[in-house]
Formats: structure tokens, sequence, C-alpha cells
């Protein structure tokens, strides 16, 4: 099938399978899915406009957000005011991020070096996360995580799950230092420091084309100690803000979107999302990781090594 706006033709069941992996993975990983959908529209299917991938990689990871942030708004696992703050940082980077990649990287030749660059970070990151010294740092946040989990299951079995608000997020202190409780727990944190990575993070992901999940759930697990029951959704809240900005500010600049490529991607990346959902409790998350940061470092070299003359 050819798409006349993006300028390639592409199998649109190899669309919609391309789209279920990376929904997949963005849901059951929390991160990569911009990455994943970047590499899938250069690599894979071949668009050639470095502007018209920015924001349709982008559009691919409000899936999970749209779908989410109601679920865990409910569930009181948004920490709704580091959401808002991250938000309001994520709108002037997003602005920001997103006018200087449309001037200066609007060349795959300059911008795929740079997703390159990027993309090896991360798979370096996530390998990080696998390892027993990074496991090991976080015995709060498991400790947390199992009491949710424990009270969930618990409240389950009584047919009382609209207790669960009762242990979910519940501020005690609000201001320049806020302080919260969740599932017994209790977590402190600085709002300013929260609103420059907000601002540092939608800068990076607007200039990729990417939601900034990746950098978002480790600063939020490992330099703030949130538990990952609450990342999640304080995550998706304020990439669903930074994202949309930067996705309409491409556009206000005149990037162009193929929607009929899109359609088939977004349906792909909802089925995916629900698959995820589903199944990856039963798929340990630790192999999932190494599997994606093996494919991510890989994925980097790519793109990084034609820099020097090598090509893989």
């Amino acid at each position: 099938m050819h798409f006349a706006l993006a300028g390639v033709d592409a199998n649109p069941i190899s669309l919609i399978l391309w789209g279920i992996f990376v929904g997949y993975v963005f849901t059951s990983v929390g991160a990569a899915g911009g990455i994943l959908a970047g590499v899938g529209h250069m690599s894979i299917f071949g668009l050639k406009n470095a502007n018209m991938v920015k924001p349709m990689n982008q559009i691919l990871t409000l899936v999970s957000p749209i779908v989410g942030t109601p679920l865990y708004l409910r569930e009181k696992r948004i920490v709704v005011p580091t959401a808002v703050v991250l938000g309001l940082g994520g709108i002037v980077g997003a602005l920001l991020g997103s006018t200087l990649s449309s001037s200066l990287l609007k060349e795959m030749k300059t911008f795929q070096p740079y997703f390159g660059m990027v993309t090896l970070g991360i798979s370096l990151r996530i390998a990080y996360e696998c390892t027993a010294k990074f496991i090991n740092g976080q015995k709060q946040v498991t400790a947390a995580n199992k009491l949710f989990a424990a009270k969930v299951k618990e409240l389950k079995a009584a047919g009382k799950m609209n207790d669960l608000k009762e242990i979910g997020v519940n501020f005690q202190k609000i201001g320049l230092q806020n302080t919260f409780t969740f599932a017994g727990q209790e977590f402190k944190y600085n709002t300013i420091m929260v609103f420059f990575t907000g601002l540092i993070v939608a800068v990076i992901s607007a200039s990729l084309g990417v939601g900034g999940g990746f950098l978002l759930v480790p600063f939020m697990t490992s330099v703030m100690g949130f538990p990952m029951y609450i990342v999640a959704g304080t995550s998706v809240l304020s990439i669903l803000v930074s994202s949309s900005t930067s996705i309409l500010n491409y556009l206000s600049m005149g990037s162009s979107l193929d929607l009929q490529f899109l359609a088939f991607e977004l349906v792909g990346v909802a089925i995916g999302t629900v698959v995820a959902a589903r199944v990856s409790k039963y798929i340990n998350a630790r192999y999932m990781k190494m599997f994606l940061a093996v494919v991510l470092f890989y994925i980097g070299l790519k793109y990084v090594l034609p820099l020097v003359g090598i090509s893989i």
C-alpha cells in the first residue's frame, strides 16, 4: 500500500504488528516506546522527513498516557503535584526542544546520529537497572511496592477494591519541600528540582520526538526514590502534557503527518498496550529489560557508527 504523504510503500499488517511491539514494550517497561517508534519509521518503513518522524513518534507514545491517566488517578497512583510541576517544566522544555530540533535537526543525516547517541545512553541505563547493585539499592521502593501489592490482593479477595484509594498517594505537605505517603511509606522531594527536571527531559524528548519516559522513570525511581506503582502514573500524566505541546508546536512550524499511516500503527499500539497489561506480569521484567538493552545498543550503534565511516 502506498502512503503518499509519508512517501513510502508499506504493508498495513506490518504497521499493525510493529505498533503492537511498540505498545507492548512501552507499557510493560515504561520506556523506549518513542525510540522504537522512531526506529520503525526511519529504518523499517523508510520515512525520509525527520520533522515528520518526530511528531509521529510522539503520537504513538500518547496512547498509553491517554488510556492510563484516568485509571491511575482513580486508584490514587499519581503524585498529582509532582506531575503538574513536571508538566509545567515540560511545556517550556517541549517548546524549546521542538523549535530547536525543527531547524537544527531537520535532515536525517544530522538527526539520526543524535538519535543514536541518546539511544546508546538509554541502553546503558536499562542495562544498569538489571544489575544487582541497582536492584539492591531500591530497598525502600521495593518495600512500598510489596506492601501495596499485598494490600491490593487483600482488598480484591475481600471485594473491597474501592478502599484502594485509602492506601494510595496522600499528601502531608505541599510547597517547595513536599511530603506524601504511599502504602504506609513516607516520601519527600523538592519542587524546584522537579520543575527543572521536567524542563530538561522535555527538551531532549521533544528534540528526539519521543515521550521521555526513558528519563523520567529512572529519575523518579533512582533520584526521588518513588515506588514504580506511582512512577508509572506520575510519568504518563507529565508525558501527556509535554508530548502534546511538542506535537502541536511541530505542526505549527509546518511539520506534516500521514494520518492513514499512523492509523494502522495506532491500532497496533492499542492492541500491544492491552496485551502488555494482561501478560507482562507473567514475564520476568529483568529479562525483558536485558533484551531491550541489547536491542537499543545495536540500534544506537547503527545510527552513530556511520559518523566514523562504519556501517552495521
